[in-house]
């Protein structure tokens, strides 16, 4: 399993091609995904390895006979993308998803576990600054991570 950390700012190029960290790059396959967030105005990068694990888990919704399942598997896959990652280590992201997020030329990308996570830099910044001083050792506690 490949765990993501750290934030990495970037540019987008005029193309809408992100360069990955050679860092990151190293624990990529060749092909990677990328989705909208469900949550927050970012989107979301897989590794090939961690989409077939989350392609596997929606696979087992019934769609045959609930509109709601249905409707999610419709919507998770097609605003997804998937891209090869090029010779320079660059990737595209689509326009629909870049428009989604908001992005702009100065992008952060930030690690999130299992997949990195792209937000536009000043919605990155806005996000980090509305959340509560206390707010990881709230959540620490609320989940009973003992760390």
């Amino acid at each position: 399993m490949v765990n993501f950390v750290d934030e990495y700012p970037r540019q987008l190029d005029e193309r809408g091609r992100i360069i990955l960290p050679s860092k990151v790059r190293e624990k990529m396959s060749d092909t990677i995904y990328v989705t909208r967030s469900m949550s927050d105005k970012c989107l979301h990068m897989y590794t090939q390895e961690e989409w077939d694990k989350i392609s596997e888990k929606i696979n087992q919704l019934p769609t045959a006979t609930d509109r709601n399942a249905a409707a999610f598997v419709r919507l998770f896959f097609g605003k997804a993308t998937s891209a090869v990652i090029d010779k320079q280590g660059r990737i595209p992201i689509a326009k629909r998803l870049m428009e989604y997020a908001g992005l702009s030329k100065d992008i952060v990308l930030v690690g999130a576990n299992t997949r990195l996570e792209i937000w536009d830099s000043a919605e990155w910044d806005s996000y980090q600054n509305g959340l509560s001083d206390d707010f990881m050792l709230e959540g620490i506690r609320e989940y009973g991570l003992n760390i």
